[in-house]
């Protein structure tokens, strides 16, 4: 059989008009497609091109669906969403159930705010709201729909109510879970989540005791498959100083069966936890686990002043005691890959000497506030900037139920920068003696500024790294040349990012220079920094147009960011300019001269948050 003649690849008139081409293979075309996953309005336009595209396209179309719902109508060009219909969540409710496309859906996620303004009403009267349940049944329909459902997020404001846990434990092929519990305090009934055996990873957000949340230790007794685990608790707790989660709860009938989880990842939030923990580590086998967050758990940094106008904190006594809890080293991860944390303690450091074979390392810089950041027209987003713990991703910015009354400490005395530098040290030690020759990814903390001399041992021990944030002093012309001689030796690097100093108050009026000259720097035009980086990536590029930073994609800068391009050559005719190299090696005196410069685009924040060194440097669920 030939090529041509072969109706697997052979294509029919609409294909070859859509393509524009006479013949193209069918394989090509679905390759092509399988590359717009996450470009909905270009599927949906293949879709209308012809039958045979829609027939290709609509499971890709169809594999990942995402409802939003809103609290109020909202209006695009003065005329509201679902004119003459419903509301768009409502819709794709309708959609899933009554049309012939709910076995194609691979995920489901329902985010936002539902409004149930019966719900109060009904909870005196011992009820659950109308509306809730109505939601609840329509959800449970579509769950029976989708037969091959392998993801499910329910990240709305309301409750799941039993007939929808009972479908979710029909799916045979669902792996992944995350559930919202509710954060109003009115009368609910709380339910038992059933056994999902196939589950392999679990997430529940914004649980709050006091909130009637659903009890999910059934299922962590039947998830023999569970893998990720991540526990987001109401930011309540730690800022009224309530220790009244405990953890044995969750745990306690893995505990009473003596059946261990054996997890990979593992993610806490805002924890406050009123009883000794170390009896849950006998329901999980933590020396399988390669990749631990904790953020908003363990309290103040340990170099922190106390700000004595506001008093010890509320949890400082409970807060003490995860640093003696753990004195058995038979429950310390051996193979733990990745590490994400926003306290600093010298336990911790201590314990980052024993990692051997950390691969990405995050000292995550957002600490959790209670009041948002303000707009003053800063919009250098320093790593003491504060920012939300209670907000998963998709909720930041909705949700206003609970806030925490935690703010950056002040720091004022001498005491404190010593304080500092010996934490600093401590970290820096055990990350080039014990992480070093496998660190790839790394983010330092603002308020410690690196010197060249620091920087310098930080590149030699660290050659595999590929991102980078730190504070590094590069404003001096003998600094940023010492940087420039430095950085190259990081072949595989392809983000770097310069934090801004942050914390420089307790340095006197030394630091508080630093700071205004970093700012002062990053505030210059951007045409002068892209000219002076466009020049300076391609310097050492003495033979074609190769770069010693050739794999260099992002520079961030303070809050700028730009996107590093290939190099170009460019043609100059000013004999006398000192920027690039001739090409032939000349003394730059003739008229023309080749020169070599990177391309250089700046971007906004929002373009990178598939970056590590700025999509883990938050308080957000990742």
């Amino acid at each position: 059989m030939t090529f041509r003649a072969s109706h697997l690849y052979r294509n029919g008139p609409e294909v070859e008009g859509a393509f524009g081409v006479t013949s193209i293979p069918l394989t090509v075309v679905a390759h092509i497609i399988s590359f717009l996953d996450d470009d909905v309005a270009s599927l949906a336009r293949l879709c209308r091109t012809s039958r045979v595209l829609w027939y290709m396209t609509l499971p890709h179309l169809w594999k990942t669906v995402t409802l939003k719902s809103y609290n109020t109508i909202r209006y695009k060009d003065d005329v509201p969403e679902g004119f003459g219909s419903a509301s768009p969540f409502s819709m794709g409710l309708n959609a899933l159930v009554t049309r012939n496309v709910s076995s194609l859906v691979r995920s489901l996620s329902l985010e936002g705010e539902f409004s149930a303004v019966d719900l109060n009403e009904h909870a005196r009267a011992g009820r659950v709201s109308e509306t809730i349940m109505i939601l609840n049944i329509a959800v449970r329909a579509v769950l029976d729909q989708c037969t091959h459902l392998e993801k499910f997020r329910w990240d709305l404001n309301v409750r799941i109510q039993p007939n929808v846990y009972a479908g979710l434990a029909k799916l045979s092929k669902l792996e992944s879970l995350w559930v919202r519990f509710p954060s109003n305090r009115s009368p609910q009934p709380a339910y038992e989540i059933p056994a999902l055996p196939s589950l392999k990873s679990l997430t529940f957000t914004h649980y709050d005791p006091l909130c009637y949340p659903d009890d999910i230790s059934t299922l962590l007794l039947h998830a023999s498959k569970l893998q990720h685990l991540i526990m987001h608790f109401s930011p309540r707790m730690r800022e009224q100083g309530e220790p009244s989660v405990v953890l044995t709860h969750f745990f306690r009938k893995n505990i009473s069966a003596k059946k261990k989880l054996r997890l990979k990842s593992m993610g806490v939030y805002n924890l406050l936890n009123s009883a000794d923990p170390t009896e849950c580590l006998e329901a999980i086998d933590s020396s399988g686990i390669e990749h631990f967050t904790t953020l908003n758990t363990f309290g103040l940094d340990e170099d922190a002043p106390i700000n004595h106008s506001a008093g010890i904190s509320a949890t400082h006594f409970i807060d003490r005691t995860w640093h003696m809890m753990m004195k058995s080293e038979d429950h310390a991860p051996d193979r733990v890959r990745s590490l994400r944390i926003d306290q600093l303690h010298k336990r911790h450091a201590v314990d980052l000497g024993k990692f051997v074979g950390l691969e990405r390392c995050y000292l995550v810089n957002a600490r959790y506030s209670s009041k948002p950041p303000h707009a003053n027209g800063n919009r250098d987003s320093t790593p003491d900037s504060t920012v939300s713990a209670e907000l998963s991703p998709s909720c930041r910015g909705v949700t206003d139920d609970v806030r925490s009354s935690r703010n950056p400490p002040i720091r004022t005395t001498s005491a404190t920068s010593a304080a500092s530098i010996s934490l600093r040290d401590l970290y820096l030690d055990n990350i080039c003696n014990v992480c070093g020759p496998t660190l790839q990814h790394l983010i330092l903390p603002a308020r410690w500024p690196l010197s060249t001399s620091i920087t310098a041992r930080l590149i030699r021990s660290c050659p595999n790294l590929t991102q980078l944030a730190a504070a590094i002093q590069c404003l001096e012309a003998s600094q940023a040349e010492v940087l420039r001689l430095l950085v190259p030796f990081l072949a595989y690097l392809w983000a770097i990012r310069i934090l801004a100093p942050a914390g420089q108050e307790i340095c006197g009026d030394e630091g508080r220079k630093s700071k205004e000259a970093h700012e002062k720097f990053v505030n210059i035009l951007d045409s002068v920094h892209e000219e002076k980086m466009a020049s300076t990536l391609a310097e050492h590029s003495t033979h074609g147009p190769g770069a010693d930073f050739a794999k260099l994609k992002y520079v961030g800068l303070g809050w700028k960011i730009w996107e590093v391009g290939g190099v170009e050559e460019l043609v100059s005719r000013n004999g006398g300019s000192d920027e690039g190299y001739a090409e032939d090696g000349s003394d730059g005196q003739t008229s023309d001269k080749v020169v070599y410069k990177r391309k250089m685009r700046r971007i906004e924040e929002r373009d990178v948050q598939h970056v590590e060194i700025w999509k883990m440097d938050s308080m957000d669920i990742v």
